[in-house]
């Protein structure tokens, strides 16, 4: 359905007791944003994707690119 929200992981990274994650949240048939994020391994890999989705530090364009070329829908800002 048109509005519905995805989130891909692109990366996600577990070292020195945190981890990080890169995710993309796409509104299908509408837009996406990527974002950055770190949490404590103690969390679950999905939930640190939920969490990176909802928290994290939006990726300028030309990185978001970089880590999901496969998305073809305009860049939210």
């Amino acid at each position: 359905m048109k509005g519905d929200k995805q989130i891909i992981e692109g990366r996600y990274y577990n070292a020195n007791y945190y981890a990080t994650a890169i995710v993309a949240v796409v509104t299908e048939d509408i837009d996406w944003a990527a974002y950055i994020g770190g949490v404590p391994v103690d969390i679950q890999e999905r939930e640190a994707v939920e969490f990176v989705a909802d928290k994290g530090n939006k990726l300028s364009e030309s990185d978001a690119k970089y880590f999901f070329p496969e998305i073809t829908l305009p860049y939210r800002w």
